[in-house]
């Protein structure tokens, strides 16, 4: 079996698993009332939808080739956290510090989940600084989350801060594809000739007239006269 044919069996095996869990979800759901054990399933299956956003997410961006050590480790910890995740669910053990993991654990998913969205997001170098201030207003927020999480300060202004340095987190995460958006009307009309053929131009254009030919990785395109 060809690379190709090996990736597509594993998107499409995690869509499968994807779509099981979200039947067992539902199926859960409309039993009726729910017990303790229907509590920790469902609880279980969200655990597996963020944990599984983020691995497959990172896989994406390694697969892009951009980025790729960032999408590798985004996809080797997402099992090692979703186990966090688990315990911390089924666990009988009742303890502050346990619930502490726990909730240092989802900050810590849900933070690479935004930022490695966002890189697959980034189709222009010229925001890769948005990109940047994004991580680094989420690296300050989830810390200083984590740290209020186990030291439990008084100080109401620790809790403010925090809150403001999400809020900025989450506008930088948005504005990427609504500056990108913007910046692609902006200059829809633009061309680049690449190559000319016995009067036939091949342009780079970003109208909707061209065609969109979407190369796998490691692919060129090649203009050569017939033989």
């Amino acid at each position: 079996m060809t690379r190709g044919r090996l990736v597509r069996a594993f998107w499409l095996g995690a869509a499968a698993l994807l779509a099981a869990a979200a039947l067992i979800a539902i199926v859960a759901l409309l039993r009726g009332e729910l017990t303790e054990t229907d509590g920790e399933i469902l609880l279980t299956l969200g655990a597996l939808f963020v944990a599984g956003a983020v691995g497959l997410s990172g896989l994406a961006l390694a697969e892009t080739g951009r980025y790729a050590l960032l999408g590798w480790i985004a996809a080797a910890l997402s099992p090692v956290e979703f186990a966090i995740l688990v315990y911390w669910i089924w666990s009988d053990l009742s303890g502050d510090d346990l619930t502490r993991i726990g909730l240092t654990t989802i900050l810590l998913v849900l933070g690479q989940l935004a930022l490695v969205t966002q890189l697959l997001l980034l189709a222009r170098r010229k925001f890769l600084p948005l990109v940047a201030l994004t991580a680094l207003l989420l690296a300050a927020a989830i810390a200083g989350t984590i740290a209020a999480i186990w030291a439990e300060p008084d100080d109401t202004s620790w809790a403010k801060a925090l809150a403001v340095t999400w809020i900025l987190a989450g506008l930088c995460w948005f504005l990427l594809p609504v500056l990108q958006r913007s910046a692609v009307a902006g200059d829809r009309s633009a061309e680049r000739v690449l190559a000319v053929l016995d009067g036939v131009e091949l342009v780079a254009t970003r109208s909707p007239d061209g065609v969109d030919a979407r190369l796998s990785r490691g692919e060129r395109l090649l203009l050569r006269p017939r033989a």
